[in-house]
């Protein structure tokens, strides 16, 4: 009888453990089809919160609804898909995987799978902007002239000056000394990216990104030649690679501005546009534009009517004594122009065409709105380009604060509009903005933000957010394309 009971004891147990085996059979089998679809959903296994690893499909509706006080530029989810993507390769560096081995050691795998994920994340780079063409014909004028404590050892601009009025009655009734930052800026508007350097590589990477977004294809950067630079800031030449090198890295191109340099004549002229060309007219990022089936840089230069137009004429002019046509330093030099007189003067003096740069509409002939169809007549008449400067408004009082003035108020975008309406009708072939950055003249439609300090009143755009300014820029920059077609 006993015998019979164990028996029947050892089949139950039996019946048990066979019973537990298909059960954690199911069990494994269900927890491995799991983690293979975790791998095929997200490229890095099933914790999505490890790292910012995330397959291209997901980021864009990952980064959906994060502040944009925390992620400085415009189009945040674009601008927090950098940042990941910078925050990945970091990740990546060898340190990290050292510190990642040591506390959570990585099989082959999925070290693989990390690698591939980094992969993924540069494409998508890529195909966050695949669909912005930007266009070759807008150029925006760029200042690299900002410095900080961080990066130069002092702040270069964002202090800036008060410039005294000349007439010595008139300069007493005003402010006078220097800016105090990071609180007190030589500007009405305060920066989304705070008191920055021109010389920060994320910076100048972020504003190249803005650049893009807004449809704009060529950065005019302000120049010195080596070793100079303006009373406020340091030698911008210094940074030129920089400048390059991240312009390149989102398809645009870079055009050079140049300063009223100490000793600037056609002779100094001509032995800095050979260094310029040689130093960089290789970079790919250098912008040349078709002219009579050559491609040549475009050059600016700013005021350009302090230098007479038959001393010009010996530069520009072919039969002139050091000319430069048809030579490899020939390139379309673009006078600037203030005065009615300015148009003649340019002609003669050999230029390829004229801008008007300011944003102050009404400021100077160049500058007002209603002038410009017969700037253009005369500009077409004569086979020159006139390349109008659309600006979103002007504000100067934080460095002139006589100047009130030439003040134009922004009107929440509408002075925007209109100066772009009146620079398309015209459809000129290139059209400039002035500006990504002059933070001291308000023309920037770089992002700004609310700033509260004491004894401060900064300006901002208002509820239309930081980037408003870069969307308006790439309303018009699609128009202006469409026209071009």
């Amino acid at each position: 009888m006993q015998v019979l009971i164990w028996h029947r004891k050892k089949r139950n147990f039996l019946y048990i453990f066979v019973i537990f085996c298909l059960l954690f059979s199911f069990y494994m089998t269900f927890v491995m089809l799991n983690n293979d679809k975790g791998h095929n959903l997200m490229g890095v296994g099933t914790d999505r919160h490890k790292g910012p690893f995330l397959h291209p499909k997901d980021i864009l509706p990952a980064l959906k609804g994060r502040k944009a006080d925390k992620v400085p530029g415009p189009f945040v989810d674009a601008q927090q898909s950098m940042q990941d993507s910078n925050e990945s390769k970091k990740h990546l560096a060898g340190q990290d995987i050292a510190d990642d081995r040591n506390n959570n050691p990585l099989q082959n795998n999925e070290m693989e799978e990390r690698v591939f994920a980094k992969h993924e994340l540069e494409k998508t780079h890529f195909k966050l902007y695949s669909d912005i063409k930007p266009n070759y014909n807008v150029h925006i004028f760029y200042y690299p002239w900002y410095g900080n404590l961080k990066h130069d050892g002092d702040y270069f601009h964002w202090d800036h000056v008060y410039i005294q009025h000349w007439k010595p009655e008139e300069a007493v009734k005003w402010p006078s000394g220097k800016h105090n930052p990071p609180d007190d800026l030589g500007s009405s508007y305060y920066p989304q990216l705070g008191p920055y350097s021109s010389s920060d590589k994320e910076v100048v990477e972020k504003h190249m990104e803005m650049i893009l977004t807004a449809g704009i294809g060529v950065v005019v950067v302000s120049w010195y030649p080596p070793g100079d630079a303006d009373k406020e800031g340091k030698d911008p030449d210094s940074l030129m690679p920089l400048t390059l090198d991240s312009a390149h890295k989102f398809g645009l191109k870079v055009a050079v501005h140049i300063e009223p340099y100490k000793n600037r004549d056609p002779t100094t002229m001509r032995e800095n546009m050979r260094y310029l060309f040689q130093s960089y007219g290789n970079h790919p990022a250098f912008y040349r534009k078709d002219h009579n089936g050559r491609q040549l840089p475009v050059v600016y230069i700013y005021d350009s009517y302090h230098t007479p137009s038959n001393d010009w004429a010996q530069l520009f002019k072919p039969d002139g004594k050091i000319s430069v046509r048809n030579t490899e330093l020939d390139a379309l030099f673009i006078g600037l122009l203030v005065e009615f007189n300015h148009q003649k003067e340019l002609l003669d003096g050999g230029f390829d065409g004229f801008y008007s740069y300011f944003a102050a509409n009404g400021f100077t002939y160049g500058s007002s709105w209603h002038r410009w169809k017969e700037i253009d007549s005369f500009a077409k008449l004569h086979n020159l380009l006139f390349i109008p400067s659309v600006g979103p408004g002007y504000i100067d009082t934080e460095v002139r604060p006589w100047n009130g003035a030439n003040t134009r108020k922004r009107l929440e975008g509408k002075y925007y509009h209109d100066a772009f309406q009146n620079a398309i009708t015209m459809k000129p072939e290139i059209l400039s903005i002035t500006s990504f950055n002059e933070w001291h003249e308000g023309t920037q439609i770089e992002p700004a933000i609310t700033k509260i300090v004491a004894k401060r009143n900064y300006l901002d755009y208002g509820k239309n957010g930081p980037d408003f300014y870069l969307k308006i820029t790439k309303e018009w920059v699609d128009k202006f394309t469409s026209l071009s077609v």
